[in-house]
């Protein structure tokens, strides 16, 4: 999700109810505090919190969690602390990245393979903010196998991990299907604090079958919120009422790419605005075939007001294969 999921995009799928609370794209920490700047660019929510009573939010209230990503537990330890102090209202922790760059540099996915690593850094962060905010954590079933899936697990919460979520597979299997909603059942069965599941949730029936072989009461939404912005409201709406939304149409799709291509060029070039819709365009064409078709007819385009004009513009007609 990084390079995708910031202030902006937090913004625009908040806007109709569906999310309970969010999470920033990973601090990256290495060996040292890092300074101000580098937690407002993650979370310029925190620059809403001129006021004790506020908190960091998206502007239609819904909370803002920041997440860190690291192994050495005084440097994690040190930047809990910055972040504290600058506002934050809880601090997540990445033990779940599968990018390689990630991994090689002794990060996310890769803490899986020791436990007690993983035990050392959630300690470290739990014990820098003390009872003022939660400490959460994200993992996947282990790094090649799942053979530590519970004992990492395990770990999080005894390093004090307040809530756990779990994407049901491990970093080998990155993103392939099937999600292993049923293992992590079997996690939380063995664990005191709330787990959340996480992975493949696409649409309403991939909700509820996760819900339901995992036992969780609550999920994760990460690429299949891009994939379609209205998942969690279309989720919302089913628990209120029992009754399904329409899909989501391309009108609403190029809205919101519309929407996110303004907020950004106030701060952006034009040719990273275009990059940062592709990105997003990218996620939803796996799922939907209007998007594939417009994904493959801009896929070249480096103009901003032209992409935006292919976003816009009615499709083209289907062509049919047959007889003449």
């Amino acid at each position: 999700m990084e390079g995708v999921i910031d202030a902006h995009c937090r913004d625009l799928l908040t806007r109709e109810a569906g999310f309970d609370w969010t999470v920033t794209e990973f601090v990256r920490v290495v060996d040292a505090r890092l300074p101000p700047r580098v937690f407002y660019k993650h979370c310029p929510e925190l620059l809403n919190n001129h006021h004790p009573e506020l908190q960091p939010a998206t502007p239609t209230g819904i909370p803002v969690h920041l997440q860190l990503l690291g192994s050495d537990p005084d440097a994690l330890a040190a930047n809990a602390h910055q972040a504290l102090r600058l506002g934050a209202i809880s601090l997540d922790l990445n033990f779940g990245c599968p990018a390689k760059l990630v991994n090689r540099h002794d990060g996310g996915a890769s803490m899986l393979r020791d436990p007690e690593r993983l035990y050392r850094a959630v300690d470290a962060v739990q014990s820098a903010v003390g009872d003022h905010i939660p400490v959460t954590a994200k993992i996947r079933l282990g790094f090649s196998d799942r053979r530590l899936a519970l004992a990492c697990a395990q770990a999080a919460e005894a390093g004090g991990a307040a809530q756990l979520v779990v994407h049901a597979r491990t970093r080998d299997e990155g993103y392939r299907p099937p999600a292993h909603w049923e293992w992590i059942g079997r996690i939380r069965t063995r664990l005191s604090i709330p787990v959340v599941a996480n992975g493949d949730i696409w649409s309403l029936e991939d909700y509820w079958k996760a819900r339901t072989l995992s036992g969780c009461r609550d999920v994760m939404l990460g690429r299949g919120a891009l994939a379609d912005p209205w998942l969690a409201p279309r989720i919302r709406h089913w628990q209120r009422t029992g009754h399904r939304l329409a899909p989501t149409t391309w009108s609403q799709r190029a809205s919101l790419l519309s929407a996110y291509a303004a907020m950004q060029r106030n701060t952006l070039p034009d040719k990273v605005v275009v990059s940062l819709l592709k990105q997003w365009l990218n996620h939803m064409r796996a799922r939907n075939p209007e998007a594939a078709q417009r994904f493959q007819a801009l896929r070249r385009i480096t103009d901003l007001n032209t992409f935006l004009g292919g976003l816009n513009q009615p499709a083209p007609p289907a062509i049919a294969v047959g007889q003449p």
